[in-house]
């Protein structure tokens, strides 16, 4: 979302609150965010969670209704805590694990974006990245356990991006 383009895997859930939508992520397990993204200044996570059952806990529910109730009524800015800018450490990954996946997300991120800005089909990006249809699919449904680093930045090398790698200070 921070990178405007819309994640590949969430619903909306009417029932926790009015804008409230759900993220479903599939990395060593699956995980949920429940949040909102209505307003200008934020994104704001009402709570996050692994999924261990079919059905969501009433608990978590309750959670999340909590805070979106407390959002609307404007009474939740004791509780507001400023994001670190990966929701991989905020989800509990060890940091050097964490990196890795804010990493992917980010290039799986870029490559959505050069598909649609250039509005190529999966056929065609498939060719422009010389690999099969269905892994095109893949990528832009999120699948993050069938890519590694290492593919995601050869694919971005084939779609003409540049990739380096920073130290943060």
């Amino acid at each position: 979302m921070q990178g405007g383009v819309e994640p590949s895997d969430w619903k909306p859930v009417a029932n926790i609150g009015r804008g409230v939508k759900e993220i479903r992520i599939y990395v060593l397990g699956e995980w949920r965010i429940i949040y909102v993204a209505k307003f200008e200044d934020a994104v704001y996570v009402l709570h996050s969670f692994q999924k261990k059952t079919q059905e969501t806990s009433q608990h978590d529910i309750e959670l999340a209704r909590s805070d979106s109730n407390k959002l609307e009524g404007n009474t939740m800015k004791e509780s507001i805590v400023k994001s670190s800018g990966n929701i991989f450490l905020e989800l509990g990954f060890p940091p050097e694990e964490a990196a890795i996946l804010q990493m992917r997300s980010e290039i799986m991120v870029d490559l959505r974006k050069i598909i649609k800005t250039k509005k190529l089909t999966q056929t065609k990006a498939a060719e422009l990245f010389g690999v099969s249809q269905s892994r095109v699919s893949d990528l832009i449904r999120g699948k993050w356990e069938k890519f590694s680093l290492e593919m995601l930045i050869a694919l971005a090398t084939k779609a003409g991006m540049r990739i380096s790698l920073k130290r943060a200070a």
